[in-house]
Protein backbone atom coordinates (compact mmCIF):
# COMPACT_ATOMS: atom_id res chain seq x y z
CA UNK A 1 0.00 0.00 0.00
CA UNK A 2 2.76 2.89 0.55
CA UNK A 3 4.66 1.97 -2.66
CA UNK A 4 1.22 3.00 -4.03
CA UNK A 5 0.72 6.45 -2.21
CA UNK A 6 2.98 8.62 -4.23
CA UNK A 7 1.07 7.26 -7.58
CA UNK A 8 -2.26 8.08 -5.58
CA UNK A 9 -1.58 11.34 -4.17
CA UNK A 10 0.13 12.42 -7.56
CA UNK A 11 -3.22 11.51 -9.56
CA UNK A 12 -5.14 13.24 -6.51
CA UNK A 13 -3.42 16.64 -7.72
CA UNK A 14 -3.29 15.95 -11.39
CA UNK A 15 -7.12 15.75 -11.20
CA UNK A 16 -7.63 18.80 -8.94
CA UNK A 17 -5.15 20.94 -11.06
CA UNK A 18 -6.96 19.80 -13.93
CA UNK A 19 -10.53 20.76 -12.99
CA UNK A 20 -9.25 24.20 -11.48
CA UNK A 21 -7.61 25.52 -14.81
CA UNK A 22 -9.22 27.26 -17.66
CA UNK A 23 -9.74 26.51 -20.55
CA UNK A 24 -6.82 28.51 -21.97
CA UNK A 25 -4.34 27.88 -19.80
CA UNK A 26 -2.17 24.73 -20.44
CA UNK A 27 -0.66 22.97 -18.09
CA UNK A 28 1.04 19.46 -18.96
CA UNK A 29 2.48 17.08 -16.21
CA UNK A 30 3.86 14.10 -16.19
CA UNK A 31 4.60 11.26 -13.76
CA UNK A 32 7.93 9.08 -13.91
CA UNK A 33 9.88 7.46 -11.25
CA UNK A 34 12.97 9.40 -10.59
CA UNK A 35 12.17 12.34 -13.02
CA UNK A 36 10.45 15.93 -11.76
CA UNK A 37 7.43 16.88 -12.64
CA UNK A 38 6.90 19.40 -15.73
CA UNK A 39 4.98 22.01 -16.35
CA UNK A 40 4.11 23.39 -19.98
CA UNK A 41 3.19 27.29 -19.42
CA UNK A 42 1.99 29.83 -22.24
CA UNK A 43 3.73 32.74 -21.54
CA UNK A 44 7.49 33.61 -20.59
CA UNK A 45 8.06 33.52 -17.14
CA UNK A 46 9.28 36.45 -15.61
CA UNK A 47 12.84 37.25 -14.57
CA UNK A 48 13.81 35.38 -10.70
CA UNK A 49 13.25 37.41 -7.52
CA UNK A 50 17.12 38.69 -5.75
CA UNK A 51 16.77 37.09 -2.47
CA UNK A 52 19.54 37.04 0.08
CA UNK A 53 20.07 33.94 1.29
CA UNK A 54 19.90 33.75 4.92
CA UNK A 55 23.04 32.41 7.00
CA UNK A 56 24.58 29.27 5.85
CA UNK A 57 23.75 26.10 7.60
CA UNK A 58 26.70 23.97 7.99
CA UNK A 59 26.28 20.76 5.41
CA UNK A 60 23.62 22.01 3.74
CA UNK A 61 23.35 23.35 -0.12
CA UNK A 62 21.46 26.48 -0.62
CA UNK A 63 18.56 25.42 -3.40
CA UNK A 64 17.70 29.29 -4.71
CA UNK A 65 14.19 30.49 -5.32
CA UNK A 66 11.96 29.75 -8.70
CA UNK A 67 8.91 30.80 -10.68
CA UNK A 68 6.26 28.44 -10.44
CA UNK A 69 3.30 28.28 -13.53
CA UNK A 70 -0.05 27.94 -11.36
CA UNK A 71 -2.39 27.71 -14.17
CA UNK A 72 -2.68 31.81 -14.30
CA UNK A 73 0.53 32.82 -13.74
CA UNK A 74 3.60 32.81 -11.73
CA UNK A 75 4.16 32.47 -7.83
CA UNK A 76 7.68 32.74 -6.34
CA UNK A 77 8.88 29.89 -4.91
CA UNK A 78 11.55 30.72 -1.91
CA UNK A 79 14.91 29.34 -2.11
CA UNK A 80 15.85 27.33 0.63
CA UNK A 81 18.48 25.07 2.13
CA UNK A 82 18.56 21.66 1.53
CA UNK A 83 20.26 18.39 3.12
CA UNK A 84 22.46 16.29 0.18
CA UNK A 85 20.73 12.72 0.16
CA UNK A 86 24.21 11.44 0.25
CA UNK A 87 27.89 12.77 0.79
CA UNK A 88 29.60 14.45 -2.71
CA UNK A 89 25.95 15.13 -3.77
CA UNK A 90 25.76 18.44 -5.73
CA UNK A 91 22.67 20.56 -6.54
CA UNK A 92 21.96 20.97 -9.76
CA UNK A 93 19.99 23.87 -10.61
CA UNK A 94 16.06 23.80 -12.30
CA UNK A 95 15.12 26.26 -14.70
CA UNK A 96 12.48 27.32 -17.33
CA UNK A 97 13.38 26.05 -21.21
CA UNK A 98 11.19 27.12 -24.48
CA UNK A 99 10.15 24.48 -26.07
CA UNK A 100 6.99 23.59 -28.47
CA UNK A 101 5.34 26.87 -27.98
CA UNK A 102 5.28 27.33 -24.32
CA UNK A 103 7.90 27.21 -21.34
CA UNK A 104 8.52 23.51 -20.01
CA UNK A 105 9.79 23.75 -16.61
CA UNK A 106 12.71 21.32 -15.87
CA UNK A 107 12.94 20.36 -11.99
CA UNK A 108 16.31 20.64 -10.05
CA UNK A 109 18.02 17.52 -8.96
CA UNK A 110 21.14 15.96 -6.18
CA UNK A 111 23.69 14.50 -8.73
Amino acid sequence: MMKMFPVIAAAAALSLAVAAKPAQARVVVGLSVGVPLVAVAPPAPPPPVYEAAPPPRPGYYWVPGYRRWNGYGYDWVAGRWAYPPHPGAVWVGAGWVHSGGGWVWRGGRWR
